[in-house]
């Protein structure tokens, strides 16, 4: 996300005196579109689709045993009263699995093949069904259990790609990405999956390791020349990695900061300081202390354009990396320090919510942790929806877009009087479990988002 506009002048140090109407729970959020950045790559297709039924067609039962087999199960219907036993348990598990009934589908799949350890067709059963249920289960936002169940299936058959994959977006929704990508190197191993491949570039951009990212997108383009969103981020990677040439790194316990060499080593030593200042000091506010480590890089003016193709407007932007034109790092501290706080809080907020909070909150959190002082004056002569807003944020008039910080801010800052950040921190905690803007405000605020979204434009534009 990028920073908010370059101010010509200090902010304006009175603080708003307005306030929500009596009896109002909160704010109005609207109608949000999800725009993902950087890691929060798009994990609908991979999430959507449902896998093959279990095979029908367990192996023959040996003769050894088979007396007890054909053994008569009471309650069987006439036509099934004489099958044998694995083969019952497999037409049960079948009619569970899609009735969407896993865990009793896994749990006959799984006494089939206790049956027939030696059936592969029996244990290829066991692998699906577990995947179907843990698939099911990172859709319900249980990334965890989501993990185990796809622990389980690969128990049956280790190097398959879909249950790798899931045991990788487990671990992402979990907040783990490091975890995710053994098992994504190997499903990408297993079956050339071009969104796997896509997700593991990522994070392996994520982790500032380009040249594997650039790798595997080569990779996708080989088997697919016409992968669009693959092309994008493999021109994306190439220009940073021509921006980048030459440039020196420091790491500190949380950040990993890269700049251009000793004419920028002052600026650099002074920016690995206050970094590691916002991160305690935004993660108290957040209650939220990310283990990863988060890349910091210095451009200059022109590079910064190049690689970001953000407005002119901005001074800063977060797509993963906290990306800064070098010319806005210089001059008084606290106005560096200002600016590394609102791009990190982007990346707090991004890692809490998924990438799936809205940009009016993204922005509006990144200046309330600045401590940016609302305008008392703020009006709308024409009135205000979220949709509006957003588009505000969007504008590359400057004019228009320092209006959509200011509403964002204030919006923000009604939010905060209307339950604190531990609602706030639930809002993106419910966001990031992929709950959609209409089910998660009401849940946390207790007020329909229609009516909040009404009363929230009285306020601003009556």
């Amino acid at each position: 996300m990028a920073s908010r506009p370059r101010e010509p002048c200090p902010p304006d140090e009175r603080r708003s005196e307005r306030r929500s109407p009596a009896g109002v729970v909160e704010l109005a959020l609207g109608s949000l579109v999800v725009a993902l950045l950087a890691l929060s790559v798009s994990w609908k297709p991979l999430l959507s689709s449902k896998p093959p039924l279990p095979a029908d067609q367990p192996a023959t039962p040996g003769t050894e045993g088979a007396e007890q087999r054909g053994t008569r199960l009471a309650g069987l219907p006439a036509d099934r009263a004489e099958l044998p036993e694995v083969e019952v348990l497999t037409k049960e598990g079948i009619r569970l699995y899609s009735a969407g009934e896993y865990p009793d589908a896994c749990q006959r799949f799984s006494e089939a093949v206790e049956m027939e350890r030696g059936n592969q067709a029996l244990r290829q059963n066991v692998a699906r069904c577990f995947e179907g249920w843990g698939w099911q289960t990172l859709r319900n936002g249980k990334a965890e259990e989501a993990g185990l169940l796809f622990r389980q299936g690969l128990q049956q058959d280790p190097d398959s790609s879909p249950l790798l994959t899931g045991l990788a977006l487990a671990a992402i929704h979990a907040g783990r990405p490091d975890d995710a990508l053994e098992p994504l190197e190997r499903a990408v191993k297993a079956s050339p999956d071009a969104e796997a491949a896509l997700l593991l570039a990522r994070l392996y951009d994520q982790r500032d390791q380009t040249d594997r990212a650039v790798a595997h997108l080569r990779r996708v383009l080989e088997r697919a020349p016409l992968h669009a969103e693959g092309r994008k981020l493999l021109d994306k990677l190439e220009r940073e990695q021509k921006a980048e040439a030459g440039y020196w790194k420091d790491e500190t316990r949380h950040f990993v900061v890269k700049y251009r060499g000793p004419r920028e080593l002052e600026v650099g030593r002074a920016v690995v300081e206050i970094l590691e200042e916002v991160y305690d000091a935004v993660g108290r506010e957040f209650k939220f202390f990310p283990r990863e480590k988060l890349t910091v890089i210095f451009y200059s003016e022109e590079r910064f354009q190049d690689v970001t193709g953000i407005h002119h407007w901005a001074n800063g932007v977060f797509d993963g990396k906290i990306r800064l034109p070098v010319g806005a790092l210089h001059g008084r501290p606290r106005a560096l320090e200002r600016l590394l706080t609102h791009e990190y809080t982007h990346a707090v907020v991004h890692l809490l919510s998924r990438g799936r909070a809205p940009r009016w909150l993204q922005e509006g959190l990144a200046q309330h942790a600045e401590r940016i002082q609302e305008d008392p004056d703020l009006h709308l002569s024409g009135g205000m929806t979220l949709a509006g807003l957003e588009a505000l944020l969007r504008d590359g008039d400057i004019a228009k877009a320092r209006t959509g910080y200011q509403i964002s801010l204030w919006a923000v800052r009604d939010l905060l009087q209307r339950g604190g950040m531990e609602r706030i921190g639930e809002l993106l905690s419910r966001l990031g479990r992929g709950e959609s803007a209409d089910d998660a405000v009401p849940k946390v605020y207790g007020l329909p988002l229609a009516e909040l979204e009404h009363q929230w434009r009285g306020i601003l534009g009556g």
